[in-house]
């Protein structure tokens, strides 16, 4: 996909949070390496639980993001205070790459 393309909007419901200083990265546990690219969420949040409960209800997808199995929870320390309230999903490309044998 081009930059150029347009990217479909999901829409997903507002959701809420106490300011904080902490951001949450939730990505899988495992790369699908059928996939090109993973969806993770960046989530404003005081507690890990809070983020993955906030992500859950955020993810149009309907995405069980409170499932440690199946996604991971890094804690990033910010000295702002990030705007509250949305939940970023991005989508990030795999880290693999393939080669081609002659």
């Amino acid at each position: 996909m081009s930059e150029d393309d347009d990217i479909p909007e999901i829409v997903s419901p507002l959701v809420m949070v106490a300011e904080t200083h902490r951001i949450f990265r939730l990505s899988p546990a495992f790369d699908d390496l059928s996939q090109s690219s993973r969806q993770i969420a960046l989530v404003p949040a005081q507690t890990e639980q809070i983020a993955r409960a906030v992500a859950t209800a955020a993810d149009a997808l309907g995405r069980d993001w409170q499932d440690e199995r199946a996604f991971i929870a890094e804690s990033i320390e910010t000295e702002e205070r990030p705007v509250v309230g949305d939940v970023i999903f991005r989508l990030t490309p795999n880290a693999t790459t393939t080669k081609r044998r002659k």
